[in-house]
């Protein structure tokens, strides 16, 4: 056992020595898509679910956590977690269950496995690999004196000279987290952990290390993304501009003006491009203005040679990249469909989308939206 917790050990400091600087825009960035920066960024957690000691007799408890940490990189990140509350055992020689009060305290280092061979750093749903050591603290067991098992049990929490009422023990930890990104900012995951405990911890004693398994739904908040890397253009040298020498006045040769009769030009109609835009609530495809499909319409009828692109987007504040990529798409089919209705030839119409990947407005509600573009191009 002390050789499995110094193999643990081991494996999460050689963990901790990889280099957590993310790459700025390197190859497979997508950061100047999504507008901001996925990587690194902190995070805020609270999770809540159920404890059980694997052994005899024990029972299932609730339990509760908070954590805070930062994702260095797109597989790398760090954790400070707290959790505890209860849990509950007792004897297979007797009836009635003990109870007690306990708290663990880890530094957590969390490893994103699809990342690692996946370059996609934004998913629906990322797999965190969980590894973490610190401290457990454990007290208030008054029902375990109350029991009269045929189990020796004198040393539960100390030596018999000296039994103590509380015990302060180490924690080893594995486990894995299930995390699926609802947007930017909120996440909801399953967390299932495994947790090596003082033999004494759930009061009996037989020389082995006691085990904890916790289940618990977690909900996340991410903050602190940065913006995407600029790529600044190198100046371009400019050769210096040579002066004209001046020119003499003796070469100077006066030509006599010839006169031209004035030539009446053509006259050549403009050709007036246009471009409107319609925006949505959230969740809504129906294209509802009818006066934006109407002037569409008599520009297509005005210019039949003329090329009409219609472009669906959708807001990055709210679903996620791949919700948002069918509302775009659903949008812009929406208004192709009411435009060859009114009249436009099909093939005069190219239809896009875009998701959420391109913002064309700064406010973000803006960007639920249509734009239709009419050119000769």
């Amino acid at each position: 056992m002390r050789f499995s917790k110094t193999l643990l050990v081991a494996a999460m400091a050689a963990l901790f020595s990889v280099n957590m600087n993310a790459q700025c825009c390197g190859e497979g960035c997508e950061a100047e898509q999504l507008g901001y920066k996925p990587y690194p960024y902190s995070f805020i957690q609270v999770q809540g679910g159920l404890n059980k000691v694997l052994s005899p007799a024990s029972k299932f408890n609730p339990t509760f956590s908070v954590g805070v940490g930062r994702m260095f990189s797109p597989i790398v990140g760090a954790r400070l977690h707290v959790n505890g509350y209860e849990t509950k055992n007792g004897f297979l020689s007797t009836t009635g269950n003990y109870k007690f009060k306990y708290i663990t305290t880890d530094a957590d280092l969390m490893i994103n496995v699809l990342n690692i061979f996946n370059k996609k750093v934004v998913r629906p749903l990322d797999l965190y690999l969980v590894g973490g050591l610190g401290l457990s603290y454990a007290w208030d067991n008054k029902d375990f004196a109350g029991l009269n098992p045929t189990e020796d049990i004198s040393n539960a929490w100390g030596p018999k000279q000296t039994p103590r009422q509380s015990l302060l023990s180490h924690n080893l930890r594995v486990g894995v987290l299930a995390d699926y990104n609802i947007c930017k900012n909120f996440s909801v995951g399953v967390e299932v952990d495994l947790n090596s405990l003082d033999d004494r911890f759930n009061s009996k004693f037989n020389d082995a290390d006691d085990w904890m398994l916790t289940a618990q739904l977690s909900l996340t908040y991410k903050f602190g993304h940065k913006a995407p890397c600029k790529h600044v253009a190198e100046p371009v040298a400019v050769a210096p501009v040579k002066e004209p020498e001046p020119v003499k006045k003796e070469e100077v040769k006066t030509v006599p003006a010839v006169q031209v009769a004035p030539q009446q030009a053509p006259v050549v109609e403009q050709k007036t491009p246009i471009k409107e835009t319609i925006f949505y609530q959230i969740r809504e495809n129906d294209p509802n203005p009818e006066d934006v499909l109407g002037r569409v319409a008599a520009w297509a009828k005005k210019y039949p040679e003329g090329k009409i692109t219609v472009s669906g987007y959708a807001d990055k504040g709210t679903g996620n990249p791949q919700i948002n990529v069918g509302y775009a798409q659903r949008r812009a089919d929406a208004v192709t469909k009411a435009l060859v209705k009114k009249g436009v030839p099909a093939s005069m119409i190219t239809s896009n989308s875009y998701g959420d990947k391109v913002q064309p407005f700064a406010e973000n509600d803006r960007n639920r939206c249509v734009i239709i573009v009419g050119d000769f191009k």
